[in-house]
């Protein structure tokens, strides 16, 4: 992810952070036709965090998207 990836993540992330998480997964994982579960599922998470993810867990989600403003891609 670049630095426009980034900041269109942040700018969308307060109104809809599944959204902006699943257009910022589909571009570090280059699935850009993927859904949230596939591109969680795809992302190789724990067990545990894939599940937060997928409830919508807001720290989940947070954890991911400071993950993302970060290192600009996954571990």
């Amino acid at each position: 992810m670049n630095k426009r990836h980034v900041e269109a993540l942040l700018d969308g992330y307060d109104d809809d952070p599944i959204t902006s998480l699943t257009n910022a997964l589909r571009i570090v994982l280059d699935r850009p036709d993927d859904t949230w579960p596939e591109l969680v599922a795809r992302a190789n998470f724990s067990e545990t965090r894939t599940a937060a993810l997928l409830l919508g867990e807001q720290r989940a989600l947070d954890d991911l998207a400071a993950e993302l403003n970060e290192r600009r891609q996954l571990d």
